[in-house]
């Protein structure tokens, strides 16, 4: 190892020494990551239901919103293939 690797490595771990919250140290647990834990757990509840289906109405638009444009997409897909296939007759 390197002297500049292990300079390094001693900046490193005196830097995340530094770091470190008063909370850590006092054993409770921060308001932001028992939100996100209540998050979770309402995401791993099996309920039957996809997890992208999950997070509630506003979910539920948005997978119908597209759906309905993959549907259109391929409509469009269809007509374009069906007018490249058969193209109109051109008269003289």
């Amino acid at each position: 190892m390197s002297l500049k690797n292990a300079a390094q490595l001693v900046f490193l771990q005196s830097a995340r020494q530094f770091s470190r919250t008063s909370t850590k140290a006092s054993g409770e647990v921060a308001e932001g990551y028992k939100q996100l834990k209540h998050i979770q757990a309402k995401f791993q509840k099996p309920d039957g239901k996809p997890v992208f289906l999950k997070g509630g109405a506003f979910d539920k638009v948005l997978y119908i919103t597209t759906m309905s444009l993959c549907v259109v997409g391929l409509a469009g897909i269809g007509k374009l293939l069906y007018e490249l296939s058969y193209p109109a007759k051109q008269e003289d």
